[in-house]
């Protein structure tokens, strides 16, 4: 009323068209708006980002990205509205273009919410850390479209209760097809709870060595469906993450140690003194090799075979790794032979035939 009384008192004075006045000052308020949203993502961005550098952490610097682009709509559509405002709205259209203003001021509250969902995840991904666990760049990205899928569902929910619509109707459709759609995509929705218990347990990660099942070899890729895995024959497997996060995983890269253990069979006619002199030598080699772990290996006489004794040989080497740990096998394996070749101990096959020398009656004779 008062804008009204305002353009009739000025049309009055410079003697122009009410309604060209209009159309004028809606220009001049929608040319504004354009001057003022430049203004502020030249200026005053720019000079919050200038003090957001100073500060240590990017969560200041990601608010103000997250404000920028919905601040600027925001002024444009303020312009626009002050613009439709200059001229005599109709009783029955102002409702409407109500709705249509406080639609825009949800969907700009949103925008900023669903621009601000990587601070969300910064700010959680800085609160893991500091409890000495550290979040997947995977699991990070599964936190974040997760989050912006919510913000997007309220979004839509607030918009079509703004427009008078029913909501409940609508949210117990949305059960109900989402229960057809969970029992039709059941491998689906088992796959992804998969990959997620997979990143939150930290069973693997890319490039570790792993076997689950029959499945050997080394980690290529964790998706959100499957795990593949490159075999030592350099095939490429897919295990569904359902199957990995059910199924016993073993992680021989988190071996702090790798064991070798295996028996020897001797002769049973082989001398006692011998035998405690052979199994000297070999704990004097292993406790005096560079690359054996001395916490723990054991040489001892096992026990006794169907025609063999069996020595017991078992020690960790000290590198996991596949090349290092056969070197050192192989080094000690070697010695180990020197020194029966030595001691004039034959080394016996476990499952080749023994036959004693012994003389057999003569039957003719008797």
């Amino acid at each position: 009323m008062i804008f009204n009384d305002f353009l009739y008192s000025v049309t009055g004075c410079i003697s122009v068209n009410p309604v060209i006045l209009r159309i004028i000052l809606a220009l001049l308020f929608i040319f504004l708006g354009f001057i003022l949203s430049r203004i502020f993502a030249k200026y005053i961005i720019k000079l919050l980002l200038k003090l957001a550098a100073r500060t240590q952490n990017n969560l200041d610097d990601i608010l103000i990205n997250a404000i920028e682009k919905p601040a600027k709509v925001l002024i444009i559509g303020l312009s626009i509205w002050a613009a439709i405002n200059t001229f005599n709205i109709p009783v029955l259209l102002q409702g409407f273009l109500i709705r249509i203003l406080r639609t825009f001021f949800i969907v700009i509250v949103f925008w900023f919410l669903y621009r601000s969902a990587d601070c969300i995840v910064w700010v959680l991904e800085h609160y893991i850390n500091k409890k000495d666990q550290k979040i997947t760049p995977i699991l990070n990205g599964v936190f974040r479209k997760s989050l912006k899928f919510i913000i997007v569902v309220l979004e839509v929910f607030m918009i079509i209760k703004e427009w008078g619509y029913d909501i409940s109707g609508l949210i117990a459709g949305v059960g109900i097809g989402g229960l057809a759609l969970s029992l039709a995509a059941k491998d689906a929705a088992s796959n992804l709870l998969g990959s997620i218990t997979i990143m939150t347990d930290k069973t693997y990660s890319i490039g570790d060595w792993i076997q689950a099942g029959d499945v050997e070899g080394f980690v290529e890729e964790i998706g959100f469906r499957s795990t593949k895995i490159r075999t030592f024959a350099n095939s490429l497997i897919s295990v569904p993450n359902s199957i990995m996060s059910n199924e016993p995983v073993t992680n021989w890269s988190k071996m702090g140690k790798r064991r070798v253990s295996f028996n020897l069979h001797i002769p049973l006619d082989t001398p006692a003194d011998k035998i405690n002199s052979i199994i000297a030598r070999i704990k004097e080699m292993l406790l005096n090799h560079d690359d054996i772990n001395q916490d723990f290996f054991v040489v001892s006489l096992n026990g006794f075979g169907e025609a063999t004794l069996q020595v017991l040989i078992y020690y960790f080497t000290k590198s996991t790794a596949y090349v290092d740990y056969l070197k050192v096998n192989s080094e000690v394996n070697l010695k180990i032979l020197e020194f029966f070749e030595e001691a004039g101990i034959p080394i016996i096959p476990p499952r080749s035939l023994v036959v004693q020398n012994t003389s057999m009656p003569d039957l003719e004779q008797e």
